[in-house]
């Protein structure tokens, strides 16, 4: 930790606000990091690893928010469909019949 933030916290704001400079060209745009600093110490007096756990959310949510979790309603990779139970612990359709491996005609059974 430095100046009483993290070391991602600290690297956020000087990315956010030297970005905002290059937009902006102007001087005064500079002074938005006393603040931004002064709320990333509030957060991480919080909870040290705030930025931390931001960044491992954004890392595995958003992907899966991006490619399938309009079609699924949930971060999946499979194309299968979870039968969660209802209210009253039943479930909503009858799991389907698994058919036996077909044996060519030179195995025995």
């Amino acid at each position: 930790m430095r100046w009483g933030v993290t070391y991602s916290a600290l690297l956020f704001n000087m990315v956010f606000t030297l970005e905002a400079f290059l937009v902006t060209r102007n001087l005064l745009v500079l002074l938005l990091c006393a603040p931004l600093h002064g709320v990333f110490m509030l957060l991480c007096a919080q909870d040290a690893r705030i930025f931390d756990l931001c960044l491992l959310w954004a890392r595995t949510r958003l992907p899966a928010a991006w490619s399938n979790l309009a079609w699924w309603r949930a971060s999946s990779y499979s194309p299968l469909t979870l039968d969660l139970p209802c209210a009253r612990g039943a479930r909503r359709a009858m799991p389907s019949e698994v058919r036996p491996l077909l044996r060519s005609a030179g195995t025995a059974p």
